[in-house]
């Protein structure tokens, strides 16, 4: 009996345990995208929610996400290069595709962000980016980036771009130097010439006489 007594306490205790664990608490910039089974997702908003244990599966969406500082090199459609820094704020509009994203919906709205910006400025000549960079929310450029991370459930509340460099005068050096050939080494001097040897008498051969010496 007493056997008996201590496994129902051991089962009870169990299920206070496992009834428990199916709480959750959920912010106010928070939704709770809540499965059953595999099933339809639905979106709990804030509030002490519960989950039914071995059942609801639970992922927490953050609605306000922190701000995108983006570092990107673009090219003008007048072939000028250019390189800078760009500033997105985001937020979460579909808390469903976003927590059923593939990838990290955050490093996925960057690269599709860098993306943006090359795209847009390549639709532009270098005349043009001083607007752009004047313009703290340009609607071509915020309506490019949300067609890019919607898929992911997010929207862009600001793109701008912040600093950019255009190295002209680098480039324009590079290119001169590019097309000129490089100066000839002069031809290296001639060595010396070295004075004729000096012409000697033939030696004398032994069967021949010595010449007499005068008197």
């Amino acid at each position: 009996m007493g056997v008996l007594s201590a496994i129902l306490v051991v089962l009870g205790v169990g299920a206070v345990v496992l009834a428990v664990s199916g709480v959750r608490r959920v912010g106010a910039s928070e939704r709770l995208v809540v499965q059953r089974f595999g099933g339809t997702p639905e979106v709990r908003g804030p509030g002490l929610r519960y989950l039914l244990p071995l059942a609801d599966t639970g992922v927490r969406v953050p609605l306000d996400l922190p701000p995108h500082h983006v570092w990107f090199k673009a090219m003008t459609r007048d072939g000028v290069a250019v390189q800078g820094k760009a500033l997105a704020t985001m937020r979460v509009a579909d808390p469903v595709r976003y927590a059923q994203a593939p990838d990290s919906p955050s490093s996925a709205a960057q690269a599709l962000i860098q993306v943006s910006l090359r795209d847009v400025i390549a639709a532009r000549d270098l005349a043009d980016l001083p607007a752009l960079l004047d313009t703290s929310d340009d609607p071509d450029l915020v309506g490019h980036v949300n067609r890019a991370v919607r898929p992911w459930g997010i929207v862009a509340g600001l793109v701008a771009i912040v600093d950019a460099t255009i190295p002209v005068v680098r480039d324009r050096h590079a290119r001169g130097n590019a097309g000129q050939k490089p100066p000839k080494s002069p031809p290296p001097n001639p060595p010396p010439k070295s004075p004729p040897p000096k012409s000697q008498p033939p030696p004398m051969s032994p069967s021949m006489p010595a010449p007499a010496s005068p008197p």
